[in-house]
């Protein structure tokens, strides 16, 4: 089995309050023969795939629009 690290960005705009947030997930790929496994950490504690069910950190909303990074820090220096 091998394992490869790398890092991966993604921006967020939740569709219900307008939040936006931006984080970058640090991921171990494992790859077998058969299967491909991934695991997320952010800031070192592992958590979920940010791209199965996010969630608002604003209001819990799942209604979330992921995007490439940087988007909702251009938008915010466009307000």
């Amino acid at each position: 089995m091998q394992t490869h690290h790398v890092q991966r960005s993604y921006s967020f705009a939740c569709l219900d309050c307008g939040h936006g947030w931006e984080d970058t997930y640090d991921i171990d790929l494992s790859v077998s023969e058969d299967q491909v496994t991934a695991v997320y950490r952010l800031d070192g504690i592992t958590v979920p795939s940010p791209l199965q069910s996010p969630r608002c950190p604003a209001c819990e909303s799942r209604k979330i629009r992921i995007m490439r990074p940087g988007r909702v820090a251009a938008a915010r220096r466009n307000e």
